[in-house]
């Protein structure tokens, strides 16, 4: 049984039918697919989560994963960005003190320094040995909500130097796609353009 994962953000996260995760799957011809893909997560919950799979040898056939924007920090159970709606149940003491980082702690430069330097670690060391095939693609190109020049490339598997913010409308179109922030004709157009480069 062939198994297709998801990892990343709210981009990959939808398991509607319409969803371009379950088209992809389908195109791929993949039997089982394993959902992985939490709105507002950093690159550090993908790491954990994909390296528990590696540990416990139970990486999918085929893994895709959908990298965030640098500024989401890490936390095992909650969303913690810029802007975060408090969640009910949730100590305000820790929204707090997110809301101090931000204003007195945060720098852009650092995040985006750290960002590039564990992507690329991740890509050479650690998805270069999977046994898997690896599909790497943007939810957001770093660094295109601060209008810089992107600059990182990732070598391993299939890389898909390309934003699924940019091709959903970016800004302007936020909120007005229902699944993985894009309307149903984009969710099909972007799991053709996936499976075309894969398939190229």
């Amino acid at each position: 049984m062939k198994s297709i994962g998801f990892f990343g953000d709210s981009f990959c996260a939808s398991n509607q039918p319409e969803s371009w995760c379950n088209i992809l799957q389908q195109k791929l011809g993949a039997d089982r697919i394993r959902w992985f893909g939490n709105p507002g997560t950093s690159i550090w919950s993908v790491f954990f989560q994909y390296n528990r799979l590696i540990h416990q040898d139970d990486v999918p056939d085929i893994s895709i994963f959908c990298w965030t924007e640098p500024y989401r920090l890490y936390h095992p159970r909650h969303i913690l960005s810029a802007n975060t709606e408090p969640m009910e149940g949730v100590d305000p003491n820790m929204y707090e003190a997110l809301e101090q980082y931000w204003i007195h702690l945060h720098n852009y430069d650092k995040d985006e320094l750290a960002y590039e330097y564990a992507l690329k670690h991740y890509d050479q060391n650690i998805l270069s040995k999977v046994n898997s095939e690896i599909v790497q693609m943007w939810s957001f190109k770093p660094f295109e909500t601060a209008g810089k020049g992107a600059g990182i490339k990732l070598n391993t598997g299939t890389f898909i130097d390309e934003s699924m913010y940019a091709f959903s409308g970016g800004k302007e179109n936020w909120g007005n796609g229902t699944i993985n922030h894009m309307t149903v004709e984009q969710n099909q157009q972007w799991a053709d353009r996936v499976y075309e480069t894969i398939r190229s």
